[in-house]
């Protein structure tokens, strides 16, 4: 199962409440310019608007509409449930499965911290694990 840049976003401003392009690309750990295509297109399919906010320093953010709110809500279960699945498959891994499993969810990784859907020190091992093995090759011991 996989979650697209779209549903991200979506889920991202169901969570955050209205963002800006920049402020999306931040939390998702994407390019802006990346952001800025997606955010078009939701745009286009009526999944999101923009709106001007602040009044000395107005800024153009993205919120969802009903019908995005509607497709955010199930791209949120199907994250929860990818979070259910990464829970359930973790322990009965060794490491090397264990890697090859996370690698496939790795960009959805700032998205599941920011929502807490898996235990924060399950993340921290997580990561953790994955990063000591690739320093692991710049060790000399």
């Amino acid at each position: 199962m996989e979650l697209t840049l779209d549903e991200q976003i979506l889920i991202l401003l169901r969570e955050r409440g209205p963002l800006a392009s920049e402020e999306i690309a931040h939390y998702l750990g994407r390019n802006v310019n990346e952001v800025k295509d997606e955010l078009q297109y939701l745009e286009l399919d009526k999944l999101i608007t923009r709106v001007k906010r602040g009044i000395l320093f107005r800024k153009e953010v993205f919120d969802l509409t009903p019908t995005g709110l509607e497709e955010a809500q199930k791209a949120y279960e199907k994250l929860r449930e990818i979070s259910h699945e990464i829970l359930s498959r973790i322990s009965s891994m060794n490491e090397k499965e264990l890697e090859e499993f996370l690698n496939q969810y790795m960009a959805l990784m700032p998205l599941i911290m920011i929502l807490n859907l898996l235990p924060f020190e399950m993340l921290i091992w997580v990561l953790g694990s994955s990063t000591a093995h690739d320093n692991s090759a710049y060790s000399n011991n």
